[in-house]
């Protein structure tokens, strides 16, 4: 393997488009790493599901790309494996400004805007044309989900996620781990934990 072949870690949906990125990149990958045994030795997208996500621990620093949806998920892994190198990517077709700053392990997927000094923090996901304006400061471990549109100086805070298509008007505030349902549009601040839907969005309970 070559020292500078990325391995992507998850095998499921999510990881066809961070291969997807890999190849546009041109970047040499490893291969997948999976802790669901059945699926070693198949493949996605011609290229192997190795072995498990430890496997990842047989070498002095690996380089990866998390290729996980799940923010909970991002951060356990991030923080059981402290020796790997984690990749920052961005799609070629994605469009960055100069002033914008991207955090370690951070991917940027096709057709995503990050406009004028944003600030994107570790191990995020602006996925598939999400958009991002001027000044918005983005916490560790938020996903954008495809086609999510942040107008400028909002804040999203440490894990949160917000849906397909969802919307937020200049100046927010979303709080550490909140969720924004797909195609909700934010009109007012959103407290840390909690989940809001519609248009204009509103908070409901979440169900045990």
């Amino acid at each position: 393997m070559s020292a500078t072949a990325v391995w992507v870690v998850g095998a499921g949906g999510h990881a066809k488009v961070a291969l997807s990125v890999l190849e546009a990149c041109q970047i040499s990958i490893a291969g997948l790493l999976d802790d669901d045994s059945s699926r070693w030795g198949s493949q996605i997208l011609g290229y192997p599901i190795v072995r498990g996500i430890d496997h990842l621990k047989e070498y002095p620093q690996p380089r990866a790309v998390l290729a996980i949806g799940s923010n909970h998920i991002r951060r356990e892994l991030v923080e059981k494996y402290p020796t790997v190198q984690w990749v920052s990517l961005i799609h070629p077709t994605a469009w960055v400004h100069p002033s914008a700053k991207i955090g370690e392990g951070s991917v940027i997927f096709a057709g995503a805007v990050i406009q004028p000094e944003a600030r994107i923090g570790a191990h995020c996901i602006v996925n598939t044309c999400a958009s991002i304006d001027h000044d918005c400061q983005i916490g560790d471990f938020v996903h954008l989900a495809p086609g999510s549109h942040l107008a400028g100086n909002v804040r999203v805070g440490l894990g949160a996620i917000l849906g397909v298509g969802a919307s937020v008007i200049p100046g927010i505030e979303i709080g550490d781990w909140a969720v924004v349902g797909a195609g909700a549009v934010v009109i007012r601040d959103v407290p840390a934990g909690v989940t809001v839907v519609g248009c204009p969005a509103k908070e409901i309970q979440n169900r045990e």
